[in-house]
């Protein structure tokens, strides 16, 4: 029989080797959340008598599903491909490690703190250990690890953000600071925008969730300190350098109307005008990839994006937003809700009314990835994806358990 005690045991490990090995291993992690989901489900079985379910439980349910349930009416009408439940699909299928370890925590103190920090700290390190050898010793422009390096610098910036919000309340303090900046690092390496724009943007959320309780001349000291941080590496790296600079020549020629010659933030501006030339269309439901990039050649023809821009395959609109607006309509405009929105809201108000140290980092880590998706789909990354699922099921899980107790760790 599947006892407590190795359920236990089983996810201490597993919250250390997943952030571990994430960013160090080619896509092992999967195969560890992919155990998870498993262990979860056949805990469920042996224990479904000890199952209590509520109404927060119906809210994460909710918040881990209706991407998947939203993706339902445009994969049937589309008829010829799945894809459409690329970003949902995994979450839902976290939903059982939310259930498993919240009726886990009910009964037992929790006990994967040190573990998971400890996975976090190896991960970030290990991130650092893979850039720095990519970006100094193999030269590469922009480092990848073992993915696109707009992913890897997505990862990096959740790890190195899980690692400085875990350091505010844990006896592994230095390690976790020393990693978070070893991780931030590894972000700048990959020189990937949305990445390394969202680390001031957090640390502002951050300032904003602790405005109260934090000292008005520590705000500010740590908003010269960071600028000044930012222009001494303007200064000093010029690969940092050219990629600030381009842009800002992007910015220019987009303010000027040349948008097609704008090959990357031009043409992000074009992918969105198309998606939301698609939703209009089909604003219920969204719009079939064939016919997004049937209208996209048609808003060509008419002079309102460029030809570059029009040939982008099934119309993917490079935004998490714009993508699940366009492909699914009002229900992505729910699924949006579900996925970053309520989320931030239900973690922020817990962190703000109980002082959970776990909220906090939950907001955070979620307000990432809604940071992430203005510019990129990351949800429909296997690897980030999976992240994203496996650690928004462990946060509500242990939130479900601080409601339910009482009791703040």
């Amino acid at each position: 029989m599947f006892t407590q005690v190795s359920y236990g045991k089983s996810i201490n490990w597993l919250m250390f080797l997943i952030p571990a090995l994430l960013l160090t291993t080619n896509n092992v992690s999967i195969v560890f959340i992919a155990l998870s989901i498993f262990i979860s489900i056949f805990y469920l079985y042996k224990n479904w008598d000890t199952l209590r379910f509520n109404k927060f439980d119906l809210i994460v349910t909710l918040c881990m599903s209706f991407y998947f349930l939203g993706a339902i009416p445009i994969t049937i009408y589309d008829g010829t491909t799945a894809r459409y439940f690329q970003g949902g699909i995994r979450l839902l299928l976290c939903l059982p490690i939310y259930f498993a370890l919240k009726t886990y925590l009910w009964s037992h103190k929790l006990s994967f703190k040190k573990y998971l920090e400890l996975g976090v700290i190896t991960g970030s390190i290990g991130a650092f250990g893979l850039a720095y050898y990519q970006h100094f010793i193999l030269k590469m422009p922009r480092v990848d690890g073992f993915l696109f390096s707009i992913n890897f610098g997505y990862l990096a910036c959740a790890l190195s953000f899980l690692a400085f919000t875990f350091s505010f309340q844990s006896r592994l303090k230095i390690p976790l600071l020393l990693s978070s900046l070893l991780c931030t690092l590894a972000v700048v390496f990959t020189y990937t925008r949305g990445a390394i724009f969202a680390i001031p943007l957090l640390l502002v959320f951050i300032v904003i969730l602790n405005f109260k309780k934090t000292k008005k001349r520590y705000i500010v000291i740590g908003g010269l300190s960071l600028s000044l941080a930012i222009l001494a590496f303007y200064n000093s790296s010029s690969s940092f350098k050219s990629r600030m600079d381009y842009t800002t020549h992007e910015l220019a020629l987009i303010a000027s109307g040349k948008l097609g010659e704008s090959t990357s933030s031009g043409y992000r501006l074009q992918y969105w005008h198309g998606a939301f030339e698609a939703f209009k269309a089909s604003p219920f439901i969204g719009l079939p990839y064939s016919q997004r990039e049937e209208l996209n050649h048609k808003l060509f023809l008419e002079g309102k994006i460029s030809k570059g821009a029009s040939t982008i395959t099934r119309g993917h609109a490079h935004s998490q937003y714009f993508e699940m607006l366009a492909g699914n309509g009002l229900l992505g405009v729910i699924s949006l809700l579900t996925i970053f929105a309520l989320p931030i809201i239900i973690f922020s108000l817990h962190y703000l009314k109980c002082n959970s140290h776990w909220a906090l980092s939950a907001a955070v880590f979620v307000s990432g990835f809604a940071i992430y998706g203005l510019t990129e789909v990351p949800l429909t990354a296997n690897l980030i994806g999976s992240f994203y699922g496996f650690m928004l099921a462990v946060f509500f899980a242990i939130v479900a358990s601080e409601k339910q107790s009482g009791v703040i760790s």
